[in-house]
């Protein structure tokens, strides 16, 4: 175990992590919103820095801190605002569907009911399968972020995705069976 000494190491190891809990801030809160959560994460690191003793559980801890923040702008009045008008990020990964499209495209309708689907999960899930997909984390670094076991987070995002697929079939076969004149099929 490699303690963790002074605040001099504070600046001095942080920075590294910046970038993987800009990609986890985005997806869980925006690209539009990301760098503040993640400012607000790194002044929270800073006030409990004492309280970390081993540089080697750093990162996890930083990934720890950074989730809390989102999830509690999720929950409040801003993040009810952020889930109805921002579409998700594009991020690294395997990424669910293309965001950039142009607004008109069936592409982008896609993209929207992707956002849907997703904002329906349970809040275990969804967490899960933005940080993976999105936010370009494995099930393990997941799992240290959140404190769960990465077999948890392997079956949040089997149970994840298999409801995404459900939820998306549904949606389409419930737009087939409207005719060209507006009318439902039973």
């Amino acid at each position: 175990m490699v303690r963790v000494a002074g605040e001099d190491r504070f600046a001095e190891l942080v920075p590294g992590h910046v970038p993987a809990m800009l990609r986890a801030a985005t997806a869980l809160v925006g690209s539009a919103d990301a760098e503040d959560a993640v400012q607000e994460a790194i002044v929270r690191a800073w006030q409990a820095w004492s309280t970390l003793h081993d540089v080697e559980a750093l990162r996890p801890w930083l990934l720890r801190i950074t989730v809390n923040v989102c999830l509690a702008w999720r929950r409040g009045t801003f993040g009810k605002r952020l889930r109805l008008t921002e579409p998700l990020p594009d991020g690294p990964g395997d990424g669910l569907a293309a965001l950039d499209a142009d607004p008109g495209t069936s592409e982008r309708a896609g993209s929207l009911d992707l956002r849907a689907a997703i904002d329906r999960l349970g809040e275990e899930m969804r967490v899960a399968v933005l940080l993976r997909y999105y936010g370009g984390l494995d099930a393990s670094e997941i799992g240290a972020a959140l404190g769960v076991p990465p077999a948890t987070i392997r079956t949040r995002l089997r149970r994840g995705l298999m409801a995404l697929r459900e939820q998306l079939r549904d949606g389409a076969e419930a737009v087939a069976s409207v005719d060209r004149e507006g009318r439902h099929h039973v």
